[in-house]
């Protein structure tokens, strides 16, 4: 280990901050340092609490720990957030009015209910958009506020209206005894702050806390570790402000900024030597993220090679841009030893992947989407997760109603509402309406003989769960319910796979109870909701990754493309206008930017197809603020299509290069047009030499009308090209 990385393993008691730059070994660090309290210190495993963000991490972090001191490391407690959370609530479940088998809503299940919950508060769609409502109660749920106080404070309609929907939604899950993801978190915190006897116990039992990603926790996950951590504060926070990048998700910058105003003794460390890149990605990464002002500042560095150029593409648009992956994706099988899955594509929003999608599968080149429809998102795959759901807890309605009618048994949405309205006026759940269907007079006889038929089974199946077999549960579910007959008999042409898909279910399930041999239904069902979309990207697979940078955090490529570099594209438009926004973005292209071991591409193009109509774009600041010796320019060149006035950012190879030479997706370059006369905006010329206080001397490339300002890029004889205000930048002509 060098000596920063030393220190941090070896620090025992008291609060530590790691700020673990991108890929200075933070891993080895967290692995070797919970290896070393229990193999040097003797703290109990047991007494260890690592928390971090994906399943996947937890579980490769807890492996290599394993492989330094042996089995005594499946002591300690390594899990995510959320795991963390739901493991809390199912130990104590009834001191918060649930039972121990609650169901944790994913997403459309969510969703599905707040639609129920709007219709039953008379609030259209129109009005009020689900998912603006699903995002107003997670930041609800973060702030910790309960539905009393959220409507104390309500102010504006919107807000009102909010509380409203949101207090029939609370008493939904309730009954449902079922809770969302957000709840994972602050159901726990209500539980430990309401019994003082359970928080002492895990203070008690978690004497040294770790937590991986600390940049990225927002505030209710703040909230939780400094409760558990104030007895003894034995609390090692590793993270890296650069890379804090899930602000939509909540994620709050300033609890890792502020640590050492939380904790006053605690002691810093700073990681900085990467082991992951050439020289050349570090420089473009720092040249980008020196500019942003709310970090802690420093500075990566390696004894890696200098390695090769950042390669900058500049196209017509998203078409040509694909096309250019592609051919380099080609060029680098056939000249490199790099495979398939060393490469890994990255953009900024999941819409940006069709081009790429479509020209991967017109070149037949395997590829694998990360963000795009999961195995455990399949609608036959929904179905036995819904099933199993109620098998587990019957009271979860929402699930009931998923399944209630698949296969078709004759029972519509008119019997279900029947079956509620029964289940309201007579207090009973809804699997008991099921039950005393018999004595409903406004179902047919063939009806209420289905619904008391699968009352039994699903019943009979719940009184079982804990002691059958996971893999004997869902066989008997399938054979049951007829469930892979229906789709076995369905002419679709999507049948076939479906089947295939349940039949896969059954394996890893069987899997599942394999390698965990202790484990019920509930345990599989916990891993399931809890499963994020990298904990399924399978790394042994060849092929080239698609991704957006968000998913990208905490991997790594030998080579990684990066499309979409334009203003309003990356940075996303959205963010240019919100305070912060373009610092969260600069963030984002920082990770970008340092997933990349060895080879590094940016694409931009002059224009993108948004909603049905084409827009011209700009180049991203992001990519102008990389110095020019550092890129080496292709495609159309980025200067107005002059060719024969560029000279000074690129090599000397293509100063002398004539149009036909520039290598431009196949095709021949645009007509170069002779601006160097022309008067341009701000009474600044093409070609025009000038001064900067801080940049030095430079010449002007072009200029561009930017609201009541002028954008003026210029290429500075060290520093670059630069795109500036004329406005502010105070530019003096020579």
């Amino acid at each position: 280990m060098n000596k920063e990385q030393y220190e941090a393993v070896c620090h025992k008691d008291g609060p530590l901050l790691i700020l673990a730059g991108a890929g200075s070994g933070k891993t080895r660090v967290i692995t070797y340092r919970i290896a070393h309290l229990i193999s040097k210190y003797g703290v109990k495993p047991e007494n260890i609490l690592a928390v971090t963000f994906t399943n996947k991490a937890a579980a490769e972090m807890k492996s290599r720990i394993r492989g330094v001191i042996g089995r005594v490391a499946d002591k300690l407690t390594m899990s995510t957030f959320h795991s963390l959370g739901c493991r809390i609530m199912r130990a104590n479940a009834e001191r918060l009015g649930y039972t121990k088998d609650f169901s944790i809503y994913a997403e459309d299940d969510r969703e599905r209910l707040l639609k129920e919950c709007m219709h039953q508060a008379k609030v259209s769609e129109k009005e009020m958009k689900p998912y603006d409502i699903i995002r107003r109660f997670g930041d609800i749920k973060n702030r910790l506020l309960t539905p009393e106080q959220y409507e104390a404070q309500a102010s504006s309609y919107e807000e009102r209206v909010t509380a409203s929907i949101y207090t029939i939604y609370e008493a939904r899950l309730k009954k449902n005894n079922a809770v969302d993801f957000d709840d994972l978190i602050s159901k726990p915190i209500e539980l430990l702050r309401n019994n003082p006897d359970i928080l002492d116990a895990y203070r008690e039992k978690f004497k040294y806390i770790l937590i991986d990603e600390y940049q990225d926790i927002n505030h209710s996950q703040y909230v939780l570790i400094s409760m558990l951590a104030e007895k003894y504060k034995n609390l090692c926070v590793v993270g890296d402000d650069d890379q804090s990048i899930y602000r939509i998700r909540g994620a709050d910058i300033t609890n890792i900024l502020n640590f050492e105003q939380d904790y006053r003794n605690a002691r810093v460390i700073r990681l900085e030597q990467n082991y992951r890149s050439t020289k050349t990605v570090l420089k473009a990464a720092h040249a980008v993220i020196k500019n942003n002002e709310g970090r802690k500042g420093k500075e990566l560095w390696t004894e890696n090679p200098e390695g090769e150029k950042i390669t900058f593409y500049y196209v017509d648009d998203a078409v040509m841009e694909s096309e250019c992956v592609i051919n380099q994706v080609f060029k680098l099988l056939q000249t490199t030893d790099y495979k398939l899955k060393d490469m890994a594509v990255f953009y900024r929003t999941n819409a940006q992947s069709r081009v790429v999608e479509d020209r991967f599968r017109r070149a037949g080149v395997r590829y694998k989407l990360v963000g795009g429809v999961s195995f455990y998102s399949r609608l036959e795959i929904k179905d036995i997760l819904a099933y199993l759901r109620v098998v587990a807890n019957p009271q979860d309605v929402m699930s009931f109603k998923r399944i209630i009618n698949v296969p078709p048994r004759g029972i519509g949405d008119t019997t279900v509402d029947k079956l509620e309205e029964y289940a309201f006026k007579n207090s009973l759940n809804f699997i008991e309406s099921l039950d005393k269907s018999e004595a409903m007079d406004n179902l047919k006889p063939q009806v209420k003989s289905t619904l008391k038929a699968m009352h039994d089974f699903i019943t009979g199946l719940h009184a079982q769960k804990d002691t059958m077999p996971l893999k004997k549960i869902v066989e008997k579910l399938l054979a049951g319910t007829g469930y892979l007959e229906y789709w076995e008999n369905d002419p679709s042409p999507q049948a076939k796979d479906r089947v295939d898909n349940v039949k896969e279910f059954v394996s890893a399930i069987a899997e599942f109870e394999e390698q965990n041999k202790e484990a019920k239904l509930s345990d599989y069902l916990n891993q399931v909701a809890l499963m994020t979309t990298t904990d399924e990207l399978d790394e042994s697979q060849d092929a080239v990754t698609l991704m957006t940078i968000h998913a990208a955090k905490g991997l790594e490529f030998d080579v990684v493309f990066i499309t979409g570099m334009d203003e309003g594209v990356f940075p996303h438009k959205n963010c240019v206008e919100e305070p912060g926004g373009i610092e969260e973005e600069r963030r984002l292209a920082y990770v970008g930017i340092t997933r990349a071991r060895k080879k590094l591409y940016l694409f931009s193009a002059v224009s993108r197809m948004q909603y049905g109509t084409r827009k011209i774009g700009a180049i991203s600041r992001f990519v102008n603020e990389i110095p020019g010796e550092l890129i080496e320019y292709k495609g159309r060149l980025p200067l107005n299509k002059v060719q024969d006035k560029y000279i000074n950012y690129t090599t000397k190879t293509q100063q002398q290069a004539s149009p036909s030479s520039v290598e431009y997706a196949d095709e021949a370059p645009a007509e170069a047009t002779d601006y160097s006369g022309e008067e341009q905006p701000a009474g600044f010329t093409q070609g025009q030499k000038v001064k900067h206080k801080i940049m030095g001397r430079g010449k002007v490339l072009n200029t561009e009308a930017y609201g009541d300002d002028v954008r003026v890029t210029v290429v500075f004889e060290k520093h670059g090209k630069k795109v500036l205000s004329a406005k502010h930048a105070g530019l003096e002509k020579i």
